[in-house]
């Protein structure tokens, strides 16, 4: 399905893993929150059998760009959740979709807001039994993990890029999420080959890969926030 698989492209451009899944469907895989904490992610079953869907909450930390240190979030560590869900568990029908809200607790607890926020969203499917029984851990099928993001009020911009002749290499040093255009176009290159788009979180470092088509363009790069209100060009000379 060429939407699952937009979705998975997108997705591995980014700082964690996510499995590819054909029962059902995520919305967004980045999903950034609104002024007040909040947001919200769409499922849709694309399956011809009932899906019973398991939600978790995974909070992030991000140690020498490279380790990805997660804390999931249960019963013994409530007072800590920075966020909640509104369904963590639900049932999809076939060709049913339900918004799944999410809430900020920051009012409740102690939020650090001098960097971003960052959570992994595991959603895990299994078939739904007539009986109203979730199906067995034989039949789950891998799911989506999308990252939810509260942004600081706050950002800082610090960021390394490089390339080789085959890869471009960010290191985000900056307090926030970034988004980096490469275009490499010339007059003879395809725009679906010598543009790509990459989203970094704070305080990762990601490595990827060129295409052919550019391995010797000169890289136009224009580097963005979340919201636009941040923007700044540079350029990565080729011929290397």
């Amino acid at each position: 399905m060429k939407f699952n698989k937009l979705r998975t492209k997108i997705f591995t451009m980014l700082l964690l893993f996510s499995s590819h899944s054909n029962a059902f469907i995520v919305d967004k895989m980045v999903i950034i929150s609104d002024e007040k904490g909040n947001g919200i992610i769409t499922l849709t079953n694309d399956e011809k059998v009932p899906l019973f869907i398991n939600a978790k909450i995974e909070e992030i930390n991000i140690e020498n760009y490279k380790v990805i240190n997660k804390k999931e979030y249960g019963r013994e560590n409530l007072s800590d959740w920075k966020i909640s869900l509104t369904h963590q568990k639900l049932i999809l029908k076939p060709g049913e979709s339900k918004d799944i809200g999410i809430r900020s607790l920051c009012h409740n607890t102690s939020c650090d807001n001098s960097h971003d926020l960052m959570f992994s969203l595991p959603f895990l499917p299994s078939p739904y039994r007539p009986d109203g029984v979730e199906g067995s851990g034989m039949d789950i099928n891998f799911g989506f993990s999308p990252v939810y993001i509260i942004p600081t009020d706050n950002p800082v911009y610090d960021y390394d890029i490089n390339r080789t002749e085959s890869e471009i290499i960010i290191r985000n040093k900056s307090n926030t999420i970034i988004n980096v255009l490469v275009n490499g176009c010339n007059t003879g290159a395809s725009k679906a080959s010598c543009k790509q788009k990459y989203i970094v979180v704070a305080g990762r470092e990601k490595s990827f890969s060129l295409p052919d088509a550019v391995a010797n363009n000169d890289l136009d790069i224009t580097v963005t926030s979340h919201d636009r209100k941040y923007k700044k060009k540079l350029l990565l000379k080729g011929n290397l």
